[in-house]
Parts: C-alpha cells; sequence; structure tokens
C-alpha cells in the first residue's frame, strides 16, 4: 500500500459478532529480503545523511556515473528528491534514464532506492512525441487508442469544413529573407493552430500560408455545435490577428496582415486516402471545394459562410447576407454571409464605462442604432493605437 507492504491477520471475535483485522508493517524485512546481489534491476542502500552503505551488481553504471562508491555521499538534487518525500521520481543518469522507487526503512534507519532501467521507454515516448507532430491531436489519439484503423477506410458524415488564406502572400514573400519568411509564417500558423485545438478542430493540412480544418470528425459534439465551434473559432483567429500584425509591421514590411476566411456544413467523405504504403487522413467532397471557393471570395479579414453553416449558427452568431457565389459544379449560385460576432447573451450588461489617462469610453447598448458602425469605430480606433 503506497510502496508499504503489510501482513495481515484476522482474528474474529464472537462476542461481537465481528472481525478484527491487525497488520503488521513488514517493509523492512521485505526489502532486506531483496537484497541479494542477484535482483537485476539496482538497488541501493543509503543512510539518512545520504551516505551509501550498500549497492548491488547492477548498480554500477548508476554508481560509476554519479562516481559513488560504499561511503560515497549522494549528490544533492537526489537526496533534495528522497527527503522531499519524493517516492517515485524519473532521473537521467549519463545516457540512460531510471525510474526510481524510495522507500523509507524507520526500523534500520535508511532508504532503500529502486531503480529501473526506462531508457529504452522514454526513447520510444521520444519518437511517438516527434511523430505526433505531424498529425492533429485528434487523429493522433484516435490512431493509438485504437478508434482509427490504419488501413484505407473511409466514411460520409456531416463536416464543416474551414479555410483560410493570407492575401497577397506570394507578394510578401518575394520581399522577406527566407529566415524572416520562416519566422513569420510560422508564429502565424502557431497561433492559429493552437485556436483550432482549443475549440476542438482536426487541422488537416496547411498548404503554404493555407490552412484546412475540418469539424465532425473523428470526434463529434453534433453537426449544429460543430458548426458553431468552427465559426466561433474563426471569430477568435480574426481577433488574434491584430496581435500578430503587429508583430509582422515590426518587420518593416508595407503589405498588411490580411486573411480570409471560408466555411461551409455539407455531408463529406472522410478517412485514410492513399497507397497500401502511405495513407493521408483527410476529407474530399464538394463541401470541401465550396469552403475554399467561399475563403477566395473573402475580403481582406473577412469571414463568409454557405446558407447551410449559416442556418445552423444564426441563433448564436450575427452574419449578414453578402452576395450569391457561382461554384463550379453547381447548376445554381449559393447564398453566402458574413460573420459578424456572437450574439450577446441577454443577461450581459447594456452599458460600458471605463476611463484612463487620456481615454475614456462609454457606450450604451440599448441607445445604439448600428451597432456595427460603432465596432468598425472602435476596431479603427484599436488599429490606430497599435501603431
Amino acid at each position: 500500500i503506497n510502496s508499504t507492504s503489510f501482513q495481515f491477520k484476522a482474528i474474529y471475535m464472537q462476542e461481537l459478532h465481528s472481525v478484527n483485522i491487525y497488520g503488521t508493517d513488514i517493509t523492512a524485512k521485505k526489502v532486506i529480503d531483496k537484497f541479494p546481489d542477484s535482483n537485476p534491476n539496482p538497488v541501493i542502500k543509503i543512510d539518512y545523511r545520504g551516505m551509501v552503505k550498500y549497492f548491488n551488481v547492477a548498480s554500477t553504471y548508476i554508481m560509476k556515473v554519479l562516481e559513488l562508491g560504499i561511503e560515497g555521499l549522494m549528490p544533492k538534487h537526489i537526496m533534495e528528491k528522497i527527503l522531499n518525500n519524493k517516492m517515485k521520481f524519473e532521473l537521467p543518469i549519463g545516457k540512460k534514464v531510471y525510474l526510481f522507487h524510495t522507500i523509507k526503512v524507520y526500523e534500520f534507519n535508511f532508504f532503500i532506492i529502486y531503480g529501473t532501467d526506462i531508457t529504452d521507454t522514454k526513447d520510444k515516448e521520444q519518437i511517438l512525441q516527434k511523430l505526433s507532430k505531424y498529425f492533429s491531436p485528434q487523429v493522433y489519439n484516435s490512431i493509438f487508442s485504437g478508434q482509427l484503423d490504419v488501413t484505407i477506410n473511409t466514411s460520409r458524415k456531416d463536416l464543416t469544413v474551414f479555410f483560410s488564406d493570407i492575401k497577397s502572400f506570394t507578394t510578401i514573400t518575394e520581399k522577406l529573407e527566407p529566415e524572416v519568411l520562416t519566422k513569420l509564417i510560422t508564429s502565424y500558423l502557431t497561433a492559429m493552430t493552437d485556436i483550432a485545438i482549443e475549440y476542438g478542430g482536426t487541422v488537416d493540412k496547411y498548404i503554404g500560408d493555407a490552412i484546412m480544418i475540418f469539424f465532425g470528425d473523428p470526434n463529434s459534439n453534433g453537426k449544429k455545435r460543430d458548426a458553431v465551434a468552427c465559426v466561433s473559432m474563426a471569430l477568435k483567429m480574426k481577433k488574434a490577428l491584430r496581435t500578430l500584425r503587429k508583430s509582422w509591421e515590426e518587420t518593416g514590411l508595407s503589405e498588411s496582415l490580411d486573411v480570409r476566411m471560408g466555411i461551409h456544413t455539407d455531408v463529406c467523405t472522410v478517412g485514410n486516402f492513399g497507397s497500401k504504403d502511405r495513407l493521408d487522413y483527410t476529407v474530399l467532397g464538394n463541401g470541401v471545394n465550396l469552403a475554399s471557393r467561399l475563403e477566395s471570395s473573402a475580403s481582406s479579414n473577412e469571414i463568409l459562410i454557405s446558407e447551410n453553416t449559416h442556418n445552423l449558427v444564426k441563433n448564436e452568431i450575427k452574419c449578414n447576407y453578402y452576395d450569391t457565389i457561382q461554384v463550379k459544379g453547381k447548376s445554381h449560385p449559393i447564398k453566402a454571409f458574413q460573420v459578424i460576432r456572437k450574439v450577446q447573451s441577454q443577461k450581459a450588461s447594456q452599458k460600458i464605462n471605463a476611463a484612463s489617462e487620456g481615454f475614456s469610453l462609454s457606450i450604451d447598448k440599448k441607445r445604439i442604432k448600428d451597432i456595427d458602425e460603432v465596432i468598425s469605430i472602435l476596431e479603427n480606433s484599436i488599429d490606430k493605437l497599435t501603431d
């Protein structure tokens, strides 16, 4: 029990119609019984000062790296873990990694340290960690939990697909040194990906500066909630771009960081596509093409969604009708809507008042006739403040 061994004895109490169970701590006895050098794992005995009193043959590598022998003192960083009651800890020693279990033997006033070489396990963990960077977290977890087979396998599902790209990115790349370009695009993709993961999106791929994300597989909260999550994600991305835009401007770029986004909800084919030797987990179908078409039709820093998506999110997301868009393969144009903001809760305060030196703000939402105009004024003010 918690690294302590007990021997139990049950005594029936006839008068009370009960059984009393008595326990005896036999940790010390079991520890001493395990001392033989034949133990394949490192076993080290130290006193309360950290002085080595015994070590078996399996501990030779550890003692050599630590430059210890009998009567030698354990390094301070190890003793701190032991004296702070850290009874289980991992520690790299030389080229190996060990998992140590420590047992206090009060009767004999010493500690027993048991070690297990977990180097191979840690190496495999590092390999898996590197491998995970090539997958969306949802896909990675599904594969290694057994939920997703690593075979050519697809299914038809309701998905909400998102596309985004940076306007005039080709022009931007021509003006930057490779190192600066790499730094900027990495900061952008990292920020956008973190937001996607926060909202539960599956990052399908990066195509240069473009990002493709979908909601609804391998995990889904239902068609409507997936659509709301996707549009909410896009709104947060748009907000995060203000901070990123400032860092881009500091490089001396004349072009601003302007991003277009498109979202569509439809039945798509999702799963593993490819050959028997190489698979790609992705989404195919007209729904994907339509999301991409909406993105390319959007203006700078604008989010366009299809009528399908709008019907699912309109009670939670404020949108304006935008226009009809002709899509290749479709016999008639499709309606597009511009995403404005999340619908405010009725419980939210109708008044906003704030003041500081050189700044004052007073807003009464009940009296505002054109809230979009007010938002535009505030956004322009923020842009001027950050210039």
